[in-house]
C-alpha cells in the first residue's frame, strides 16, 4: 500500500528533488539518471513523480504535454487535469492503457520506468474516440514495480562489456541470452513498438562486439543469438505493419542461424518469413517456404508448428479444402505426439495456437462451424486481454458474422478493444478487425455495428521504428 505523506513533507520530497535535477544538471546527466537518483535518495517518491521532477515540470505543464500529444497522435481530446496526475503520482490510482502510453511518450520512457507495468483493464469506452480512457483503482502493493526491465537488460550487456571488453566474453555472452530469452518468454507483455526499440539496441551491441573479432567459439555464439534477435525483431516489425523490414529482419535471421549451425533458427526464421509472404497474398512462396521449414523441424511439436503456421492459411487461401484437411490432421498428429508437449514464448508453441490456425483456415475453406468450434476452444485456453486471444476472439467474431449474427459478432469485436490498449494492439489484430468490420458495417447498421466501424476507423496508426537497421549478416561478420 502507499503511505500517506503530509503537505509539509511533499514540499520538502519537491525542494530536494530540485537540488538532485540541479546537482545531475551539471554533472551532465541523462534525464533517466536524473530520475533514478530521486527514487534512490527519496524513496518515498514514486517514479512517476520522480520523471516530472527529473525534467523540472510543474503537473499543468505535464498536462499541457499530455494534451499535445493525443493531438499530434490523433487520439481525442486529452480529458487529464492536474488532479487525475496528482493522484497518479501519489499511487491513489493508475492512468488507464491510453494516458499511460502518452506519459511514456511525454517522458520518453517506457512503462517499466514509470511505475507502469502494462497490465491495465481499459475502462468503459465512449464510442468513436480512441483515447478518452478514465482511472482505475491502483493494486493493493501500489505500483509495484517488475522484477526486470527492458532497459535493465540491455543494461546488464553494457556493464559486463566494460569488464570484457568490446569483444565480450563469456559474461557478456550469458547477459545477451538472458536478454534473448526474456524478450522471448515475455513478447506479448510488451507493446511492439517498446520491445522493438530494446531488441534493437541489443542487437546493435551484439553487432559491435563481431566488428572486434571475437575468437572463433565465441563469434559462433554471438552470430547465433544475433540471429534470435533478429528474428524477434522481424517479428515485431511486422507487427508493426512493417513488412519490408520484417523481411530484411528474417532473412538476416535465416543467414545468421545457417552460419552458427543453428537448425532451429533456420526454421523459424523460414516459417515466420512464410507468414510474412501469406500476408501479401504470395501464397505459393508462402507454401514453399513453410515446406523448407518443416524439414529442417527436428521435433514433432517444431513439425506442428510450422505445418500450422505456414502451409494451413496459404493452402486455404487457395481453396484446397482437401489438402487443408490433411495438412490439419498431421498438424494435430504432430502436436499429440510430442513427448514434451507445449513450449512457451513467442518462438514456441501451443495447442492454443494451433486451434487458432485451423479456426482461420476453416474459416477461409468456409467450414463456419469448425472455424467457431476451433476459435472458440483457441479463446478458452488464452488468458483474456492476450494477444493470441484477441487474434482468437476475432476468428470467432467472424465466424459469427458468416452465419448471420453480425450484433453478435461487433460485440466480440468491441470486447477486443476494451480490452487491449491501442498501443498493444498488433497490425495482424487490426487486420482482423478490418476484415471484420468489412463484413458487417453495410450489412447490419445496428448501433453495436456503427460503433464498431467508428472505433476501427478511429485506431491510431502504428508507428513502425525509424531510422537505419544495423544488420550483421553472417558472412561478412
Amino acid at each position: 500500500m502507499t503511505t500517506k505523506i503530509s503537505r509539509r513533507r511533499r514540499a520538502e520530497l519537491a525542494r530536494a528533488a530540485h537540488q538532485i535535477r540541479a546537482r545531475g544538471q551539471r554533472a551532465g546527466w541523462p534525464v533517466a539518471r536524473i530520475a533514478a537518483v530521486i527514487q534512490t535518495e527519496l524513496p518515498e517518491v514514486l517514479p512517476l513523480e520522480a520523471w516530472r521532477w527529473a525534467y523540472g515540470w510543474s503537473r499543468a505543464q505535464t498536462v499541457r504535454m499530455v494534451a499535445g500529444y493525443y493531438q499530434t497522435h490523433q487520439l481525442g481530446t486529452a480529458r487529464l487535469n492536474e488532479s487525475m496526475l496528482c493522484r497518479w503520482e501519489h499511487g491513489d490510482t493508475r492512468p488507464g492503457p491510453d494516458y499511460a502510453a502518452a506519459l511514456c511518450g511525454v517522458y520518453g520512457t517506457d512503462p517499466a520506468q514509470l511505475g507502469l507495468w502494462p497490465t491495465w483493464r481499459a475502462a468503459p469506452h465512449q464510442p468513436g474516440r480512441y483515447g478518452a480512457w478514465g482511472t482505475i483503482p491502483a493494486p493493493k502493493d501500489g505500483y509495484g514495480y517488475p522484477m526486470h526491465s527492458l532497459a535493465a537488460l540491455r543494461e546488464s550487456v553494457e556493464l559486463t562489456m566494460e569488464v570484457e571488453g568490446p569483444a565480450g566474453g563469456p559474461q557478456t555472452i550469458e547477459a545477451v541470452q538472458a536478454a534473448v530469452t526474456y524478450y522471448d518468454l515475455h513478447y506479448s507483455k510488451w507493446a511492439p513498438n517498446v520491445l522493438a526499440a530494446e531488441v534493437h539496441r541489443t542487437r546493435a551491441l551484439v553487432g559491435n562486439m563481431l566488428r572486434h573479432d571475437p575468437p572463433t567459439e565465441q563469434r559462433t555464439d554471438l552470430r547465433r543469438l544475433a540471429g534470435w534477435l533478429s528474428a524477434i525483431a522481424g517479428n515485431l516489425a511486422f507487427h508493426l505493419a512493417d513488412t519490408d523490414a520484417a523481411a530484411v529482419h528474417l532473412a538476416t535471421a535465416e543467414r545468421l542461424g545457417a552460419a552458427a549451425g543453428d537448425t532451429w533458427l533456420q526454421c523459424w526464421a523460414l516459417g515466420a518469413r512464410s507468414m510474412v509472404a501469406h500476408h501479401h497474398d504470395r501464397h505459393a512462396e508462402a507454401i514453399e517456404l513453410a515446406q523448407r521449414a518443416h524439414q529442417l523441424a527436428n521435433t514433432p511439436l517444431r513439425r506442428a508448428q510450422m505445418l500450422a503456421w505456414g502451409q494451413l492459411r496459404p493452402t486455404a487461401a487457395l481453396g484446397l479444402r482437401d489438402e487443408v484437411t490433411r495438412i490439419a490432421a498431421a498438424a494435430r498428429d504432430a502436436m499429440a505426439a510430442d513427448p514434451n508437449g507445449d513450449q512457451p514464448g513467442r518462438t514456441g508453441f501451443d495447442l492454443a495456437e494451433l486451434q487458432l490456425h485451423l479456426a482461420e483456415a476453416s474459416l477461409t475453406v468456409g467450414d463456419h462451424a469448425a472455424a467457431r468450434r476451433y476459435a472458440d476452444t483457441s479463446t478458452r485456453s488464452v488468458p483474456r486481454g492476450r494477444p493470441g486471444w484477441a487474434a482468437a476472439t476475432l476468428v470467432l467474431a467472424r465466424a459469427e458474422a458468416a452465419r448471420g449474427r453480425f450484433d453478435d459478432a461487433a460485440a466480440l469485436a468491441t470486447e477486443v478493444l476494451d480490452e487491449i490498449p491501442a498501443a498493444s494492439l498488433r497490425s495482424t489484430t487490426r487486420t482482423r478487425l478490418t476484415l471484420l468490420d468489412a463484413d458487417i458495417a453495410t450489412r447490419a447498421p445496428s448501433r453495436v455495428v456503427r460503433d464498431l466501424h467508428e472505433r476501427v476507423a478511429s485506431l491510431p496508426e502504428l508507428t513502425p521504428l525509424s531510422g537505419p537497421s544495423d544488420e550483421p549478416n553472417g558472412t561478412e561478420t
